[in-house]
């Protein structure tokens, strides 16, 4: 058994494929450009600080007074005043680095409102071991808040050459504000960018594959019958299709013909002979030639009938065929209107679009005939027929035929629809009406039904495929 398999979208799956390298390329993009700010941010808010260092380097005087506290001073303060307000959030400090790291203050801001500035371990050693050399860190100030800081150890000439630490340090969350900000903003872009780029990309699919969907309507033109072959052209990649596809539909063609044509010539040579043996049977009234006319006569009609069955299964296959509904059941009312004149019936016809079947005319008017043919034969003078489309199904249209006759029990409904199968033997006919309508709809994938219709009588109902145009 052959294992079906779902379909997939080839445009989302092309669009999913865009995306795996789109998406991880923009966020790439994003952090980068994310990173390359906070580096960039973060180096222009240590640059003050380092200034501040040189500035205080610059200043710083060996004392030289025996009687002094403090083994230096300075002849100048950092100009910024931010540094002589407490707690601004701008500090700086000068002390000495013990051997545990601690650091002890000679001198300091007012800012720093008599607290300290702690150094991490990793930077105190840093500091110790590169002397000379501008040490970045992290702290925390004496409010708490998160500082960044620049340390730089510095030796001044004197009796002890003792080195000294000078700390820069200055709020850093302003600075951490901007990076936030800034990587919301990114993250925000590249998300927009993202959605664009994924817009774009599913225009561009849709786009590129507008000849395969071009093609695809095509297709079904000729199915549907609104089209003979595959029509207009297409990229080079996809012309080499819709040709072979015209050759299929081609070949399809020759081989429903050439089958109706076999089924012709088979059904004519059995019929000749059958032709001369009734003739024969005819012209000698004896016994023997009553039982061969009669048995000639039924094969006769089984070869008409299974004559039938053979060119509607051929022409069920068959693509780009259609028929007109309204025109072939108008035309058939007219017909059966004279043929049962005597009678004078009343054939209403409730067709309020414009219906087309999907197969060939000639197997339309003998199921249609058939029905309407069937309904005046048994009909008191009423005859009502309707044409919808199934609510289950919109490929498929039913006629629906009514008559207010005598009916047929349930019961009846599937002898009926054999063949050959009379219910009332003084009715003229082969009994093979609703048996061929039945084959013929079934060659379409189509269904015959019965009912009782609600005008008293039989109601028949013909389900084929269709084609539905709005009038």
């Amino acid at each position: 058994m052959k294992q079906q398999t779902e379909g997939y979208s080839l445009v989302w799956g092309l669009v999913r494929r865009a995306a795996y390298w789109a998406v991880p390329a923009l966020l790439i993009t994003a952090l980068s450009l994310i990173w390359f700010y906070r580096a960039s941010t973060y180096r222009i808010f240590d640059d003050p600080l380092v200034n501040t260092i040189q500035a205080l380097i610059a200043s710083v005087e060996t004392n030289n007074n025996d009687g002094a506290d403090k083994p230096i001073r300075l002849t100048r303060e950092p100009i910024d005043d931010r540094y002589q307000l407490a707690l601004s959030g701008r500090y700086w400090l000068i002390g000495e680095i013990a051997d545990n790291g601690e650091v002890g203050t000679i001198m300091e801001s007012r800012s720093l409102y008599g607290a300290t500035i702690r150094l991490p371990a990793q930077a105190a050693n840093q500091i110790k071991n590169n002397p000379g050399d501008v040490v970045r860190s992290t702290s925390r100030g004496p409010d708490n808040e998160p500082l960044r800081l620049a340390a730089q150890s510095v030796i001044f000439p004197g009796e002890t050459e003792t080195p000294v630490v000078i700390i820069a340090a200055a709020d850093s969350r302003p600075a951490a504000k901007a990076v936030q900000n800034f990587s919301v903003i990114a993250l925000g872009l590249m998300s927009i960018l993202a959605l664009g780029q994924a817009l774009a990309i599913f225009m561009q699919v849709r786009i590129g594959l507008r000849p395969v969907f071009k093609l695809r309507r095509q297709v079904a033109d000729v199915r549907e019958g609104r089209s003979k072959e595959v029509e207009g052209v297409y990229p080079t990649e996809i012309q080499p299709l819709a040709d072979e596809l015209n050759t299929l539909i081609n070949h399809n063609k020759e081989v429903v013909d050439y089958a109706q044509t076999h089924v012709g010539n088979l059904a004519h040579a059995l019929k000749t002979p059958l032709a001369v043996l009734r003739n024969e049977a005819d012209a000698k009234k004896s016994k023997l030639s009553g039982i061969v006319g009669r048995q000639s006569e039924i094969m006769s009609n089984q070869v008409d009938h299974h004559l039938r069955r053979a060119r509607a299964a051929a022409r069920g296959q068959s693509i780009g065929v259609k028929t007109s509904i309204n025109e072939t059941l108008t035309s058939l009312s007219r017909t059966v209107e004279r043929i049962y004149r005597e009678k004078d019936l009343d054939i209403q016809l409730n067709m309020d679009d414009d219906f087309e079947f999907r197969g060939e005319k000639r197997d339309l008017e003998e199921m249609a005939g058939n029905l309407l043919d069937n309904a005046c034969k048994w009909t008191k003078a009423k005859v009502y027929v309707s044409v919808d489309i199934p609510e289950d199904d919109e490929a498929f249209v039913r006629i629906i035929v009514d008559d207010d006759g005598p009916g047929i029990h349930p019961d009846k409904y599937a002898d009926v629809i054999k063949r050959g199968e009379r219910l009332d033997e003084a009715t003229p006919g082969s009994g093979f009406g609703l048996s061929i309508v039945n084959d013929l709809a079934r060659a379409y994938k189509g269904s015959l039904s019965l009912d009782t219709s609600p005008m008293g009588g039989l109601r028949t109902i013909l389900t084929i495929p269709s084609i539905v145009e709005a009038s």
